[in-house]
C-alpha cells in the first residue's frame, strides 16, 4: 500500500494586511488552483470528500484554537498525538495510499494562494498536489484569533467506489428550510422543489438538517433517485419523509 506523508511547510510571514475572508471561500480557491494546476500536469480533477473534509476540518481548527502549528509547534503534521496515517485509519477511511499536505501563514492578502504557491515550490508537496493518482480531496483553512490561517489538505486514492445520488427534495412547509448534503449546504424556500446530485466516498449519502426553533441536526439516508418532501404536521413538529416520484 502507497503511503506519502509529507514535511511541513515552512512559516510564511508578511507585512500586509489580509483582508476579511471566509474559510469556505479560502478552500474553494485553494481547490480551483489546485485542480487547474492538475489540469496543466494531465491529473484528473480531485473531487471534495465528505469524510476527508471532516477529518482536515477537526485537524485544521484544532490547531487555529489552539493557535498552534502541532503538538510542539513546529511540525502541522502531528495533531493530539496523531499522524496523518493515524486519522484517517481512525475515521474508517478506506484507501490504497494518501498525502497530506499542511500548512499556515499570517497577513496575506491572498491566504489561499500563498499557501499553494508554497506547496507548489515544494518537491514533495508538489508531488502529492500533481499525483494522477489521487482522486479525493479533504481540504480545511482555520483562521486564529490572532489572524493565522492554519491549512490541512488530504489527497487520496479511495478503496471504496464512488456513491452518488440524484434526488428531488421538496418544501411542504411554511418556513424556509436549510439543511446541507455533506458539507455543501442549501436552502429551500416554502412550496419550492429543488433537485440535487451528490457523490461520496461513503457507503451511503445523508442529509443533515436543524429545524426551525432546533439546536441539534437530525441525519436522514438518501436513496438515488428518491424523492422526499420536509413536513410540518404539527406546529414546530417537522420530518422529513420519502414520497413518491413525480
Amino acid at each position: 500500500m502507497q503511503r506519502t506523508t509529507l514535511v511541513v511547510v515552512g512559516l510564511l510571514l508578511a507585512a500586509s494586511a489580509a483582508s476579511a475572508q471566509k474559510p469556505e471561500e479560502v478552500e474553494m480557491k485553494i481547490l480551483e488552483e489546485i485542480n487547474a494546476y492538475r489540469a496543466k500536469k494531465g491529473a484528473p480533477k480531485l473531487e471534495a470528500d465528505d469524510k476527508l473534509n471532516e477529518i482536515a476540518q477537526a485537524h485544521a481548527k484544532g490547531m487555529a484554537k489552539a493557535d498552534k502549528y502541532g503538538d510542539d509547534n513546529k511540525n502541522g503534521h502531528v495533531w493530539q498525538g496523531k499522524d496523518p496515517a493515524a486519522r484517517v485509519k481512525a475515521a474508517g477511511y478506506k484507501h490504497l495510499g494518501f498525502g497530506e499536505n499542511v500548512g499556515w501563514n499570517v497577513a496575506q492578502k491572498d491566504p489561499a494562494g500563498v499557501m499553494v504557491k508554497t506547496w507548489l515550490k515544494s518537491a514533495q508537496h508538489e508531488k502529492n498536489l500533481a499525483n494522477k493518482e489521487f482522486t479525493r480531496s479533504g481540504l480545511a483553512a482555520a483562521k486564529s484569533k490572532t489572524g493565522k490561517w492554519y491549512f490541512v489538505h488530504l489527497v487520496v486514492k479511495p478503496a471504496v467506489l464512488k456513491t452518488t445520488v440524484k434526488v428531488t427534495v421538496e418544501n411542504k412547509t411554511k418556513q424556509k428550510i436549510a439543511f446541507r448534503v455533506g458539507t455543501k449546504k442549501y436552502e429551500l424556500d416554502a412550496g419550492k422543489i429543488g433537485e440535487l446530485t451528490h457523490s461520496t466516498s461513503a457507503a451511503r449519502a445523508q442529509l443533515g438538517v436543524t429545524w426551525p426553533g432546533k439546536d441539534k441536526e437530525e441525519l436522514f439516508d438518501l436513496a438515488d433517485k428518491g424523492s422526499y418532501a420536509f413536513t410540518e404536521k404539527d406546529e414546530g413538529k417537522y420530518a422529513f419523509e420519502k414520497t413518491e416520484s413525480k
